[in-house]
């Protein structure tokens, strides 16, 4: 069986999207969660603890109440006081979460991701998931929260022992407010905990999933063939064709100073003459096929090809034909510009040798 070596392609990338196998993290989710929260405790802690206090007081007022009255009494700032922070508080938690969950995944709906399947069933194969390493980076994850705030509580219930003994005594607004006080302090500790996991987490979230859609060679040979029934491509292909006979897509590649790829994906045409340009151009560019004729039509007409991965991608990304390079890439192209003048330098020299001999 042939291993897997090779980056996923555009399309299997967007085939596992579409599967909702993408790379997100449960802990970013709990870290905005834990956010929002310790904001809003910030925002309405004077107000939160009005209405705690207030709330306490009437049910120590209504004691001496009739039960119907002293219940409609209580039962009626207990809703009231839900309504005003509770619901709040969990309609903002639920707007939070979705944007944060669109800006992980962009706006992802992937009915496949629902079907069953049979290893989501096979306990077996649920066997192995409880004792792999995910399994155990979340127990840790778990273990080291638990110890931290423990540790924390543990730390402030001595550091401010003396103040908690005279709570019972205090008026109910003082015992309010330090609880409010107590509540911010260990939601940051949390906070702070949380974050530093969501980063650790979502690094490990991406490597698996990339790790998990990494190709063989005969894969991406297999998704080749695949696409070449699909009308799109055979449509794409016949205009690659047309241009290739016109003249105008080999006429630029001819006129290439260079061609930058990315092995198999993407090819960029740049041309630079001190006369003519002022700055490096990008004459042309391609992605799949089309970057293979264009590498292929670059071999035919003697025109050097630099395999340069991040350049390329950088190039395709920023960059559209007819444009110049912009200042942020003028280092690197001006690099493999030098490289290939160099090889071309050598060559001349050693045709000179062989002339003279």
């Amino acid at each position: 069986m042939s291993e897997k070596t090779e980056k996923p392609t555009a399309k299997k990338l967007r085939d596992a999207r579409e599967k909702g196998q993408v790379a997100k993290s449960q802990e970013i989710n709990a870290t905005v969660q834990i956010g929002v929260i310790l904001l809003w405790l910030i925002a309405t802690g004077p107000s939160l603890q009005q209405g705690l206090t207030d709330t306490i007081t009437a049910t120590l007022d209504a004691v001496n109440l009739p039960l119907h009255t002293a219940m409609n009494q209580i039962t009626g700032r207990i809703a009231l006081l839900m309504m005003h922070f509770i619901f709040t508080l969990a309609g903002i938690l639920v707007v939070s979460i979705t944007l944060i969950g669109m800006l992980q995944t962009g706006f992802l709906f992937a009915p496949g991701a629902l079907k069953v399947s049979a290893d989501k069933i096979n306990p077996i194969s649920n066997l192995k998931n409880m004792f792999s390493m995910r399994s155990l980076f979340d127990l840790v994850k778990m273990l080291f929260k638990v110890s931290v705030l423990g540790l924390t509580f543990a730390y402030l219930i001595k550091r401010y022992a003396a103040s908690f003994a005279h709570l019972p005594q205090a008026p109910i607004v003082t015992g309010m407010a330090v609880c409010v006080q107590l509540a911010q302090w260990m939601w940051m500790i949390l906070l702070a905990v949380t974050a530093v996991f969501s980063i650790a987490d979502y690094a490990v979230q991406h490597r698996q999933t990339m790790k998990q859609l990494m190709m063989s060679r005969e894969d991406i040979k297999q998704e080749y063939k695949n696409s070449e029934g699909n009308p799109e491509i055979k449509h794409r292909r016949r205009e690659m064709h047309r241009e290739v006979q016109s003249g105008s897509l080999a006429g630029k590649v001819a006129k290439s100073s260079v061609v930058v790829r990315n092995p198999t994906h993407i090819a960029v045409c740049l041309h630079y003459a001190a006369e003519e340009t002022p700055l490096p151009m990008v004459l042309e560019y391609g992605r799949g096929a089309r970057a293979l004729h264009i590498v292929a039509l670059a071999e035919a007409h003697g025109i050097p090809v630099v395999e340069h991965i991040p350049l390329a991608r950088a190039l395709i990304r920023y960059t559209q034909p007819g444009d110049y390079i912009p200042e942020s890439l003028l280092e690197p192209v001006a690099q493999v510009l030098g490289m290939i003048q160099k090889q071309l330098a050598q060559q001349d020299e050693g045709e000179d040798d062989d002339a003279e001999a």
